[in-house]
């Protein structure tokens, strides 16, 4: 019987942690903002730390320290500033907390980008940024 409790403690604790996982500080409670939203709406977010949600499309090769997420056409990228780090492989929903920002990419910046994406890319002079300080992967 014990043995069928601890099987069932571990298989539950297996899905549980298959669903989500966290990196970085605890994700904060509350209602994350569709990406979409936040960009269409950026002023209104800009300084203010927030939750951010949206479908992984690209994560940093090197090291896992920024991955770029999007929904219906709208993306930003999300850097940890080697705070930590998300796996290579990283893929699927994701809600991320952190401060969201409008930046301007210098050429050398760009290319650096580039070859950490570990596959030929195109990094525009300017895009949308959240420096997270959580990014839960689902």
């Amino acid at each position: 019987m014990l043995n069928k409790l601890v099987l069932l403690a571990c298989l539950f604790l297996f899905t549980a942690s298959a669903h989500a996982k966290t990196y970085g500080a605890a994700m904060p409670k509350g209602k994350a903002v569709d990406i979409a939203v936040a960009v269409q709406n950026l002023n209104a977010y800009v300084g203010k730390p927030a939750k951010f949600k949206g479908r992984i499309t690209q994560v940093c090769q090197m090291q896992g320290c920024w991955l770029m997420i999007e929904s219906n056409g709208a993306a930003a990228r999300v850097k940890t500033n080697d705070l930590f780090f998300v796996p290579k492989d990283s893929k699927g929903e994701v809600t991320v907390f952190g401060e969201i920002k409008k930046v301007e990419i210098k050429p050398e910046m760009a290319k650096h980008l580039a070859e950490d994406a570990g596959k030929p890319v195109v990094v525009a002079s300017s895009e949308i940024q959240i420096t997270a300080a959580s990014v839960m992967i689902k």
